[in-house]
């Protein structure tokens, strides 16, 4: 057998042995043609469904012919290729990044357990470098891992099998299976940074320091490596901040300041899929320990993040709309159709008064419970139970029949007649409002 298919079937990461489909990235390049041709080889082996996606950006004249290309070439392997069109918007970032940001949501949607791309160890050289140049942080200059799975689809992992070896090699590869592929005049342009660093800038470097890509190889190991160990950090911190109700913002703020960061980031990544920029991280990170029990909201696409009660929720935009309750009267019955459930409370609603047609809808000015204490209005029994005050005007209030309101929902009814066996009426899309008991004491 050949070195390159030999080395990866024996550097095959468990994941991918116990995959059941495996989709090669073909670009009709040097590179993808040679992974493609690589897989193919060793198909029997893998025990796994191959196929291929060929991404089509359209931003090149001759964008169909790389089409007509790759079918050609899955078609002679005998392997399924499938074809994604995509529109490239670069909306702020440059053309290479939007490009690469269609091109993996169209990795995305594969239904394969592995997507096998062709990145190889003079492309790992270059990230290195371009990190570097940008600014980057221990993330960005740890470049590409083996394997990972796809931040757009978790259920996806990105497989790199030619990282160990050279681009020379790949063309050696590919000369001695007389192999065709197409040559990306991108490539050669000196527009784009990589192009310089590849053609220009990384050359001179090997010729003062022969050992470079052997050196940065080893360097991205122990920086992989020491990423590994903030992951394990920001995961532990994770669970220290999160749980059942929320993102705990007191908890947050025990941690040291770059702790916080990374938290942070892992927040807004989870919700918003990336980060605007760094100063966005910083400034959030800012204003989040400095406003306490205040409120504060952050636009995330088509999200809103809000702060409020030592607590962050991540509402969609129209959350007002979606929260606030529809004037309606039904069966108890009725309710539940729609979602509504009946919970034991210590200071419930009698059975008999649930039996009778029930009246949900938002607090009117005006309104007053009874409770052991004399009268109060809704919003004042919602500060009690330290409800976040950006939801209080759209919480629900149960009133019978005749529009007599008897209690807020998903709290203890606070009438003189409730009983302690009683029943309180609850959507569970309230249930994130209300903090612990612990923090209602």
């Amino acid at each position: 057998m050949h070195p390159v298919p030999a080395a990866v079937l024996r550097a095959l990461p468990d994941p991918v042995r116990r995959a059941r489909r495996i989709e090669a990235a073909l670009s009709g390049g040097l590179d993808s043609v040679v992974l493609l041709h690589t897989l193919a080889q060793l198909q029997d082996s893998l025990n796994a469904e191959l196929s291929a996606v060929h991404v089509h950006h359209g931003l090149h004249a001759q964008a169909d012919c790389w089409l007509d290309f790759c079918r050609d070439y899955c078609e002679h392997l005998g392997i399924p290729l499938r074809v994604e069109k995509v529109t490239v918007r670069p909306a702020g970032q440059g053309i290479e990044a939007a490009a690469r940001q269609a091109r993996y949501q169209a990795f995305a949607r594969s239904s394969a357990d592995i997507l096998a791309a062709a990145h190889h160890a003079d492309d790992q050289t270059e990230t290195f470098f371009l990190a570097a140049l940008r600014g980057g942080g221990l993330r960005a200059l740890a470049a590409m891992p083996e394997l990972r799975p796809l931040a757009e689809n978790p259920a996806v992992h990105i497989w790199r099998p030619l990282l160990p070896h050279t681009r020379a090699e790949l063309a050696a590869y590919a000369a001695e299976h007389r192999l065709d592929y197409i040559t990306d005049p991108a490539n050669a342009d000196p527009a784009y940074l990589r192009n310089r660093l590849r053609h220009d800038g990384l050359p001179r470097l090997r010729r003062i320091q022969p050992q470079l890509d052997a050196h940065i190889r080893a360097a991205v190991a122990l920086l992989q490596d020491e990423l590994a160990v903030l992951q394990e950090t920001v995961d532990a911190d994770w669970q220290t901040v999160h749980d059942a109700h929320g993102f705990n913002t007191v908890d947050w703020r025990q941690l040291t300041p770059a702790r916080r960061r990374q938290t942070a980031r892992r927040l807004l990544l989870e919700l918003g899929g990336s980060l605007k920029n760094q100063a966005f991280l910083t400034d959030f990170c800012r204003v989040l320990d400095q406003i306490g029990t205040s409120e504060a909201q952050w636009p995330l696409g088509a999200r809103t993040l809000i702060a409020s009660q030592n607590r962050l929720y991540c509402l969609p935009n129209d959350w007002q709309r979606q929260y606030t309750p529809a004037d309606q009267t039904g069966s108890l019955k009725d309710w539940q159709a729609a979602g509504w459930q009946l919970r034991p409370a210590p200071h419930g609603l009698p059975p008999a008064t649930l039996a009778r047609p029930l009246r949900i809808r938002p607090a009117a000015k005006g309104d007053l419970l009874a409770t052991p204490v004399g009268r109060k209005p809704p919003k004042q029994i919602l500060h009690e139970h330290r409800i976040p005050p950006f939801i209080r005007p759209c919480w629900p209030l149960i009133a019978d029949e005749n529009n007599r309101p008897l209690a807020l929902a998903n709290l203890s009814a606070p009438e003189r007649d409730t009983v302690s066996d009683g029943l309180i009426l609850c959507h569970p899309a309230f249930d994130r409002f209300v903090p612990p008991i612990e923090q209602t004491a």
